[in-house]
């Protein structure tokens, strides 16, 4: 019993160290293997609650969601409580999920290329071409360095930024009306999806 504990714990370790050992593009590369596989193996209506929480599982795991969360609020974001900014991250997680499926579901992991890995002072930049039955694009993803593991901080398709495009319909909606009809909004977005 004490060498199968000791066993794991060598094990659980290794992954943790091999996880934080990775580069931007192995984080990018193994994010979009796994988006893409749930997207493949899970496209049947029926399964569609299933799709949606393996996505979200994803996201969790490879996305700086909360920092993207926020910065999608702007200064707007400040004004609101610590309940309705966590009630915010978890409808946000949820559109970035659903976003993300919309964009990625023509793809096939096979048809990813991966073409370039950029660093600088903020972190870096992965370039991939997946290409679609009925589309080529590109995609860049912005990587952190967070807590020892990097992450995806925004992503960008056809030079497009998804922060870019939150941040103005956020923002839109903030100075037209309230945090609550933001959220209102945003729960209506994850209810279509």
């Amino acid at each position: 019993m004490w060498l199968l504990a000791v066993m794991l714990v060598a094990v659980s370790g290794h992954a943790t160290s091999s996880w934080a050992a990775q580069t931007p593009t192995e984080v990018v590369e193994r994010t979009m293997k796994d988006m893409l596989y749930i997207l493949t193996e899970l496209k049947d209506a029926s399964r569609s609650a299933q799709r949606q929480w393996e996505i979200e599982q994803v996201v969790r795991r490879a996305f700086n969601y909360e920092e993207m969360a926020e910065r999608s609020l702007g200064e707007t974001g400040i004004k609101s409580n610590a309940a309705e900014r966590r009630q915010f991250v978890r409808l946000f997680v949820q559109v970035l999920r659903d976003d993300l499926a919309d964009h990625l579901r023509d793809y096939s992991a096979a048809q990813v290329v991966y073409l370039a890995e950029g660093n600088d002072a903020d972190g870096a930049q992965v370039m991939i071409a997946p290409a679609g039955q009925e589309v080529d694009t590109r995609i860049e993803f912005q990587v952190v360095r967070r807590s020892g593991a990097w992450l995806v901080n925004d992503i960008s398709i056809d030079g497009a930024s998804i922060m870019a495009k939150y941040q103005a319909q956020f923002t839109r909606i903030l100075r037209e009306g309230s945090f609550s009809d933001l959220m209102e909004y945003l729960k209506q977005k994850a209810v279509i999806a």
